[in-house]
């Protein structure tokens, strides 16, 4: 049981340090009109969809660590408010899968800021490769 709490817990706080988006907490965002959510992304959808679709339009935006650790909190209430025994076991796991899986460095379509357009510096067909000294002559 110690270790079970030791990797979780390790999990936890990696996944606090992940990388987060400059965007300002006050800034008051709402989601495009084609705006679609996948429901609850790698888990079957349930009585809690809705809470699901609320985490993606959060998600959608990405912030900083803090909007992030409390839309994976505003979700776990929500699916731990249902009603059913096993709805708050189920939050527990739902809550661990999006902390560790909804970092935004990931490459994946559910990944925290997922609707931003991240403007990574790739080289793909403008690629010049700088000259390079030959190191054998001294």
């Amino acid at each position: 049981m110690k270790k079970f709490v030791f990797i979780f817990l390790l999990l936890f706080l990696f996944s606090l340090s992940a990388s987060a988006q400059n965007k300002s907490d006050s800034t008051i965002e709402t989601v495009p009109a084609n705006f679609g959510s996948g429901g609850c992304s790698l888990f079957p959808n349930g009585d809690y969809r809705h809470c699901c679709t609320e985490h993606d339009k959060a998600y959608y935006f990405g912030g900083s660590w803090k909007k992030r650790l409390k839309a994976d909190n505003l979700l776990f209430k929500c699916v731990a408010a249902k009603k059913g025994w096993w709805h708050k076991p189920l939050a527990v796991l739902m809550w661990s899968g999006v902390r560790i899986g909804g970092v935004s460095f990931l490459p994946t379509s559910f990944r925290w800021g997922f609707g931003q357009n991240k403007s990574r510096k790739s080289c793909v067909n403008n690629c010049q490769k700088k000259p390079t000294e030959n190191l054998n002559h001294r």
